[in-house]
């Protein structure tokens, strides 16, 4: 388990190294665009713009400073060849697969020069595919199938992020649909993540919360199980057949 609070996870090469050992199903969790995932520093210290690492990229090519990186395309790095994954992402616009690559590169000026949004979310970073998608077209490494956000990822933080409505009850809720409840067909345990998401929040508020009140199901939840896309074949029996 790579964790920023447990010291194995500093920067994009632990995470890329640990991938490349190969596992059936992943999970990372944390914050995303269309073409980056990462996390933070425990305590976010120095607010964001100071405690942010890099997890994994698409590329590292930008529009602005510093223009490059190396290497060019991190995901090409993967080494877990026949080893794809079922990837479960947490954040946002992960799975924004509308994005292209260059709308990507002009989203950042457009908005500064010209005042108009084209809502890549890209901040001048070069993306020819979403996060998602890139993991999988990747021949040979990378995942099998990808699930995420086509938008933001909603949620709540602290002691209440799988415990409240968004993003972190969703993306857990996935394996709990494949080892408890013995869904293993992939399309199967995405579907039935959501139905159980959708039961469960039509019920359930948190009796108490420290920074939003939870008015029950909302505009989050709405977003949450319209946004949470599959990227892959439906049919696949995750693990294989015996």
């Amino acid at each position: 388990i790579l964790w920023t609070s447990n010291g194995k996870y500093t920067g994009q090469n632990d995470v890329i190294n640990a991938f490349s050992k190969g596992y059936g199903l992943a999970f990372l969790s944390g914050h995303g665009s269309p073409g980056f995932w990462g996390d933070h520093l425990p305590g976010i210290p120095g607010n964001r713009q100071h405690a942010q690492l890099e997890g994994l990229l698409v590329s590292q090519v930008m529009a602005r400073f510093p223009f490059i990186g190396f290497p060019f395309f991190p995901m090409k790095k993967l080494s877990n060849i026949d080893m794809p994954s079922v990837v479960v992402v947490g954040g946002c616009h992960n799975s924004l697969f509308n994005v292209s690559l260059i709308p990507s590169m002009l989203d950042l000026w457009l908005l500064i020069f010209f005042g108009k949004n084209i809502w890549m979310h890209t901040y001048g970073q070069l993306v020819p595919e979403c996060w998602g998608w890139y993991m999988v077209k990747l021949p040979r490494t990378g995942a099998i199938a990808t699930i995420g956000n086509t938008g933001y990822g909603w949620g709540w933080e602290g002691e209440w992020c799988t415990v409240g409505a968004g993003d972190g009850w969703i993306t857990s809720e996935f394996f709990r649909q494949y080892g408890e409840k013995g869904y293993h067909v992939l399309g199967e345990a995405h579907l039935q993540t959501i139905t159980t998401y959708i039961h469960h929040f039509k019920e359930f508020t948190l009796p108490e919360c420290w920074w939003y009140p939870d008015l029950g199901w909302d505009w989050v939840d709405e977003k949450t199980v319209q946004e949470w896309v599959l990227l892959g074949d439906p049919s696949l029996m995750i693990g294989g057949y015996p």
